[in-house]
């Protein structure tokens, strides 16, 4: 028997909600939670890496400032393109650097980011079992590049219950 979730009420939050943070933070999890709760349109802006960064991925290093560069405006453009479409929507993402978290806020209107954060042993638990997307080894690779939010922003902890996913979304977005 399952638990009854609590009701997801976005009454107050922007038009895009952009999860992003470590890998196997549970980003893509709390992206499609908020989708099937809120009927908002889901991006995962993973879909439009390049070439490049795949390779990357693959041969367990991180990215160039170069290939972040490249990719960022795609991503941006997609999710303006997104929101014409669809009106509300969520998007995932890692977004590493605090640079391209700010070059997309002044990109997109009425979108907001929030870090997605969970313990060092769900990350690891969570990595460890996974059969597609990023291996361990990349994501340790990633670690070092990542940098934490400035104070003040919005941090989603998950750590696995989804219900308390909604509480804090709740509290920061409903009536």
């Amino acid at each position: 028997m399952t638990a009854t979730l609590p009701t997801l009420d976005l009454a107050r939050a922007p038009a895009a909600l952009f999860f992003y943070g470590l890998a196997g933070a549970g980003k893509t999890h709390v992206g499609r939670l908020v989708t099937r709760l809120s009927g908002r349109f889901f991006y995962d802006a993973d879909d439009d890496i390049s070439a490049a960064m795949r390779l990357a991925l693959a041969e367990q290093r991180p990215f160039t400032e170069a290939m972040r560069d490249e990719y960022f405006p795609r991503v941006a453009r997609r999710i303006l393109s997104l929101q014409q479409q669809h009106g509300t929507l969520v998007v995932t993402q890692g977004v590493y650097k605090q640079r391209h978290r700010d070059y997309l806020l002044a990109q997109v209107a009425d979108m907001e980011m929030l870090c997605v954060e969970c313990s060092q042993v769900v990350l690891q638990q969570r990595l460890s079992v996974r059969a597609q997307g990023i291996s361990s080894g990349s994501a340790a690779a990633l670690l070092a590049d990542f940098e934490q939010p400035p104070a003040g922003m919005k941090v989603l902890r998950n750590d696995g219950q989804d219900a308390d996913i909604i509480r804090q979304l709740n509290a920061w977005y409903g009536h």
